[in-house]
């Protein structure tokens, strides 16, 4: 299975979204309103500058006494009245600098309003400015406005959109963050719930109560945990069952096996013993189901004061003639079940023969402490680190042999006489061990 990026918890991811989204809406508002009222700026001045234009044509053409600088309506007071012949040649300005001919709009520009009005916008002796040119009988006049309060404006209006944008973007994130908390806080309870269960224990998750997307999930969950127990069910009946129909004919089938041994000639001695260790085998398999039917974990024990070397290594190595045990008789005791603990060995034992070969097993019993420790060691190839928890679970099997029963009885085991199954494990050596308090006996008790 690949593995996990680890991300971003769901509400932040919700809060950092909102807060993307306001930012994109903000930025793209901004804009609108700075075209927005770029636009209306210069149209407003447009207007009063065509306005002007139109009143001083009429001024000149009439002939009517008045002055043009009493017609001005530019909303800066900076407004400028030039003078163009026919011809599009500068004639005079209403200010000395704008008189000049590198002051004068375009030809090309003023050459347009000799029929009907125009507008011009560009930048005249260092300032920019909108223009108004309109045609009258002499010529054409042009009324032209300063726009540098324009950029001024648009230049405030930026700062104070951009102060906006962020305080926003700031409170849009808080919002989207108690927002996106809402919204996951039921699917946060359901994965607490779901997680709360185990195979021992598969209560129907509380109802939230709603009809929208968790009710479903809940109503989904609730379906599958229905359908899990059923057939976690149907599979002990059917281990138990099984496991009782074969425990009969594979004990009268050992005791065959061990009356034809004992009768045999030694040529044909060896294979009776090969087919004793193949019904032994079968039998523990058949033990293990029996006792996964039943409950699936061992939770009593009876204890009884044990001599770990002869009550329990012993019996085990002997079912697997090649393996080996390290450890002096009488040399400590423990207080534990040893039909139990039998079983612990047998079945980490029967794992470590599946993978190092009888020769390459070590059954232990060594002192460690005010504790003595049992352990199976073997010159196998080792469990690779990310399959050692997993050697523990039930029916996991590495592709070697066995049901994948053992170990998961064995931790059982282990657990029940309240210690732990413990692995250290590199190529070339593997050791299963569990750890049992060590009993004093005084000479009453001997």
């Amino acid at each position: 299975m690949p593995a996990r990026r680890r991300g971003w918890p769901l509400t932040w991811r919700g809060a950092v979204l909102a807060a993307i989204a306001m930012a994109a809406l903000i930025v793209l508002a901004a804009i609108t309103t700075f075209v927005v009222v770029r636009a209306s700026l210069r149209e407003s001045l447009d207007v009063a500058l065509a306005a002007d234009a139109t009143q001083v044509a009429a001024l000149y053409a009439t002939g009517a006494t008045g002055s043009a600088r009493d017609l001005l309506q530019g909303p800066t007071g900076v407004v400028v009245v030039q003078l163009y012949d026919p011809l599009g040649e500068l004639l005079v300005a209403s200010q000395p600098r704008f008189t000049d001919a590198d002051a004068a709009i375009p030809r090309d520009a003023v050459l347009l309003a000799r029929e009907v009005p125009a507008r011009w916008r560009g930048e005249l002796v260092g300032m920019p400015v909108q223009a108004a040119l309109a045609p009258f009988e002499f010529g054409i006049v042009a009324v032209m406005g300063d726009t540098t309060f324009i950029g001024e404006a648009l230049a405030r209006l930026t700062r104070d959109l951009a102060l906006a944008a962020v305080a926003l973007v700031a409170v849009s994130a808080v919002a989207g963050w108690a927002v996106a908390a809402a919204i996951v806080g039921p699917v946060r309870r359901l994965a607490r719930a779901a997680q709360r269960l185990d195979p021992e224990r598969l209560e129907p998750i509380p109802d939230p109560g709603t009809r929208d997307e968790v009710g479903r999930l809940t109503e989904v969950l609730n379906a599958l945990l229905e359908r899990l127990r059923s057939a976690m069910g149907a599979q002990r009946t059917f281990l138990a069952e099984t496991s009782h129909e074969l425990r009969t004919p594979l004990t009268s089938l050992q005791g065959f096996l061990e009356r034809a041994s004992r009768r045999a000639q030694p040529e044909v001695r060896r294979d009776l013993d090969d087919a004793r260790r193949v019904a032994a085998g079968m039998s523990r398999l058949v033990t293990d189901l029996l006792q996964l039917s039943r409950g699936e974990v061992v939770r009593e024990v009876d204890p009884f004061l044990v001599d770990p070397v002869v009550d329990v290594l012993m019996p085990v190595a002997e079912e697997w003639p090649g393996v080996r045990v390290d450890g002096d008789e009488g040399a400590s005791t423990v207080l534990g079940d040893p039909a139990r603990l039998r079983q612990l060995v047998r079945n980490l034992t029967a794992n470590a023969v599946r993978a190092a070969g009888e020769a390459g097993v070590i059954l232990r019993a060594r002192a460690d402490g005010e504790d003595v420790v049992l352990e199976v060691h073997d010159e196998g190839p080792g469990v690779p680190a990310e399959l050692r928890a997993k050697v523990f679970e039930k029916f996991w099997t590495s592709g070697g042999g066995g049901a994948g029963l053992g170990l998961a009885i064995a931790r059982q085991i282990a657990e029940a006489h309240g210690s732990a199954l413990t692995l250290e494990s590199r190529p070339g050596a593997t050791t299963f061990g569990v750890r049992l308090p060590r009993m004093e006996l005084g000479d009453d008790d001997a």
